[in-house]
């Protein structure tokens, strides 16, 4: 009888260990290797901004970039301040990975709008980078932009956001690139 009891035990907690592994709620809340991937890029960054404006040469400005882990190691906030075109900037962008969907997230707010640019995609390990998609209002037009944003993490000092614009019927157009550089000490 202790032999079957004990059998029993051992066959209960293996059976819950197993359950417990394969919890989708312990997945969705544990950092996984691209939040391991998205904490080394804390720290001090220039951002350098390359907007395109149609036909004239791009302008690039630089900013301060300021990049911190939030909430138990599971987003990349992205803090930018600096000057642009003689006005105060600010923006905070924040990139997460959803474990359950495989899917990146990057949401960005600046002090130049009231608008939220929210954009999804796949993450591709082999060149790590994401394709992310979303869409916002031309203040001007009211019509909507869809915005293809390619994050890749070119080296570990290193990040580039390519944006991409699309409206209405015309092509899509490179618009502004960002691309964050390490502070060296």
């Amino acid at each position: 009888m202790r032999k079957v009891i004990l059998v029993l035990i051992i066959l209960f907690m293996t059976t819950s260990a197993k359950a417990q592994s394969q919890d989708p709620w312990a997945e969705y809340m544990t950092p996984s290797a691209i939040h391991t991937l998205f904490a080394q890029y804390t720290g001090s960054f220039k951002m350098e901004i390359t907007m395109s404006m149609g036909s004239t040469e791009p302008t690039v400005i630089t900013v301060d970039s300021e990049h911190n882990m939030l909430l138990g190691d599971r987003f990349l906030e992205m803090k930018q301040q600096g000057n642009m075109m003689g006005m105060d900037y600010q923006s905070i962008m924040t990139l997460g990975y959803n474990n359950i969907d495989k899917k990146m997230a990057l949401t960005t707010i600046t002090n130049m709008g009231t608008g939220t640019l929210s954009l999804f995609g796949d993450w591709d390990e082999k060149t790590k980078s994401a394709t992310l998609l979303g869409q916002l209002t031309n203040p001007v037009t009211k019509n909507s932009i869809n915005v293809k944003q390619v994050v890749t993490f070119i080296d570990k000092d290193t990040i580039l956001i390519e944006s991409f614009d699309q409206e209405r019927d015309k092509p899509e157009t490179k618009t502004i690139q960002y691309k964050l550089i390490r502070n060296k000490k």
